[in-house]
């Protein structure tokens, strides 16, 4: 039998161990209510700082984490510091924000506003930029509509950039890829285009149909065939022509062996450039240099670069390119860019021809996404295109 000082003692512990469940649980202190009011006020913070137009931010706990394209360094320095004093003096025991993890970029002239999409094995994944929070929310829950088996959207902010008819332009896109077996598509600037394999001829006719129509001053193709069909289209603009070959590569990046111009054992990469040149060869009057990146300030590095080059263009006129076409370029070390398709029109001057290419904005041609989180198995490559 317990004696009275006992019982007294159970009877403080039990009374301890409740208080600490409510302290964890049920408390503004408690793990979730925490990240949920910081959360608030972080997001008011931006508010306040006149940036919830272009910045985003996400808690962790108590680290926050803010996203978006900022228009300036000041712009930018001033959202952080805001962040970072949202609440509270900060501290674990305080309960505010410990840490601001800086995940924005700066605006530049030649920045590109672009997003890609693919489909691989039935799922979406998206990557790339939007106009606005209301624009990037609107196109986020139309993608996981149309993903039921899941989806990956990663949006950066980017106010101020989109032509018009944008966000029309992203739900063709992402409604019309959808319809696809597989295939991806690109928006850059004010050309949109498309690429894949759709389930028979009636849905290849009825995309092509809804690219006919262009979404506001866009510039469209598409380029979709069934199984052992044809594309039995052409295309004539060269930055339409540089996305659909980019489209076409799969959302992977080409793997070379070590040290060597040949592609890794497999036959993905392979494949991937054979899809890139079967697309290539319905664009006419347009050329194409295949430019890959040298790995180090040196000539035999560039040397390799142009051998790599020349390697995925040989894979492109397997896939029917026109080699009289296709010419190898070697990129700088710095470039962020693996390997870059530039086009050029081919047109003759007395013809009207669309615009030229701009080399120092084509873009990634594994697609213009930001730095992908995403394990390989969500960017898959794009089969069959």
């Amino acid at each position: 039998m317990l004696s009275p000082r006992r019982k007294a003692a159970l009877v403080a512990l039990a009374g301890f161990v409740v208080l600490g469940a409510l302290v964890i649980h049920a408390s503004p202190l408690s793990a979730g209510n925490l990240e949920a009011r910081l959360q608030a006020e972080a997001q008011a913070a931006l508010v306040r700082a006149r940036a919830d137009d272009w910045a985003d931010v996400r808690m962790n706990g108590q680290v926050a984490t803010v996203t978006g394209r900022a228009p300036g360094r000041d712009a930018r320095d001033r959202v952080l510091a805001a962040v970072s004093r949202a609440t509270w003096a900060g501290g674990v025991v305080a309960g505010g924000v410990t840490r601001v993890i800086d995940e924005t970029h700066l605006a530049s002239q030649v920045d590109e506003f672009g997003l890609r999409a693919d489909k691989v094995r039935g799922r979406l994944i998206v990557r790339g930029q939007a106009p606005d929070a209301d624009a990037e929310s609107r196109l986020r829950a139309r993608v996981e509509q149309l993903s039921p088996n899941g989806a990956v959207v990663e949006l950066t902010l980017a106010p101020g950039s989109a032509p018009e008819g944008w966000e029309r332009a992203a739900r063709l896109l992402v409604e019309e890829l959808a319809r696809m077996d597989n295939g991806a598509g690109m928006i850059r600037r004010d050309r949109l285009a498309i690429t894949g394999l759709a389930p028979n001829a009636a849905t290849v006719n009825a995309i092509r149909a809804a690219f006919s129509v262009p979404p506001g001053d866009f510039h469209t193709a598409a380029l979709v065939r069934t199984d052992g069909g044809g594309f039995d289209v052409s295309v004539r603009d060269a930055r339409l022509c540089e996305m659909l070959a980019a489209s076409a590569l799969g959302a992977d990046p080409l793997s070379f062996a070590p040290g060597t111009p040949r592609f890794t054992s497999g036959g993905r990469s392979e494949a991937a450039a054979s899809r890139a040149g079967r697309a290539f060869a319905a664009c006419e009057d347009v050329a194409l240099s295949v430019a890959v990146r040298a790995e180090a300030d040196a000539d035999a590095a560039e040397g390799l670069a142009l051998s790599q080059a020349e390697t995925v263009i040989a894979a492109m006129v397997e896939g029917g390119a026109d080699a009289a076409r296709l010419s190898a370029l070697v990129l700088p070390s710095e470039a962020p860019d693996q390997l870059r398709f530039v086009a050029s029109s081919l047109a003759p001057a007395d013809e009207p021809a669309p615009a030229p290419a701009d080399p120092d904005a084509a873009g990634d041609a594994t697609g213009d996404a930001p730095e992908d989180e995403t394990d390989g198995g969500d960017a898959g490559q794009t089969e069959g295109n």
